[in-house]
């Protein structure tokens, strides 16, 4: 019986249960921030890397164009390829590899800008790099074959490589929503609690109202 007595006495009431599920909530919370800013730190780490690899990517067609442009000429065709149309050339055919620097650089702005504190996927340097996706991908597959002059193409001319940056876009996609999934569940716990808190405070409020009433009723009656 007093062993009973004495855990019924240590046992806490419902609001200091629900205090204590706040703090270790909050410290959940606070321990996913820091997991989330430490990912975002290196998310960008790795996109300094994805920029020099799509910088790699880009220089093989410029290459590859430069060297038809070459033997063109020194085969002695009709017309010289030279000045403003070889610059147009190799800015055709280098395009698609173009546009993945370009995602690449605005992605890697983008987790600059989320390193300490987390941006939105509606931010601006997201929101470019998403809308140049398509076109980079629709390039790619329409012209997965080098040679920017169209003659001597076969089975055995060399292929574009598969943009990577596509496929880092789709991680950061996928990690940005995980990351505000996660945050967004910790939150709505703590609001829970806090609510749960605060509804316990308001019951205790009327019953300490009643019993008051209670005993002022009991005094008259005495009277």
């Amino acid at each position: 019986m007093k062993e009973d007595e004495s855990s019924a006495g240590s046992e806490l009431d419902p609001i200091d249960q629900l205090r204590n599920a706040q703090q270790k909530l909050m410290m959940s919370h606070q321990r996913t921030v820091d997991l989330h800013t430490a990912w975002r730190a290196q998310m960008f780490r790795i996109s300094l890397l994805i920029i020099f690899v799509t910088m790699h990517q880009f220089q093989s067609p410029i290459s590859t164009c430069i060297a038809d442009i070459k033997e063109s000429n020194e085969s002695g065709g009709e017309t010289i390829i030279s000045g403003l149309r070889a610059v147009k050339l190799i800015f055709t055919e280098s395009f698609c590899e173009l546009l993945g620097v370009i995602i690449a650089s605005l992605l890697s702005y983008f987790l600059a800008l989320s390193k300490d504190s987390p941006l939105e996927l509606d931010a601006w340097p997201y929101v470019a790099s998403s809308a140049f996706v398509p076109p980079l991908l629709g390039f790619y597959f329409h012209s997965k074959k080098l040679g920017c002059l169209g003659t001597g193409m076969d089975e055995s001319s060399p292929t574009r490589q598969f943009p990577v940056v596509v496929i880092y876009h789709t991680v950061v996609t996928f990690a940005f929503w995980f990351m505000k999934n996660g945050i967004q569940q910790c939150e709505d716990h703590v609001n829970l609690v806090n609510e749960s808190i605060k509804d316990f405070q308001r019951m205790d409020k009327k019953i300490k109202q009643k019993q008051q009433l209670r005993e002022k009723a009991a005094k008259k009656r005495q009277k």
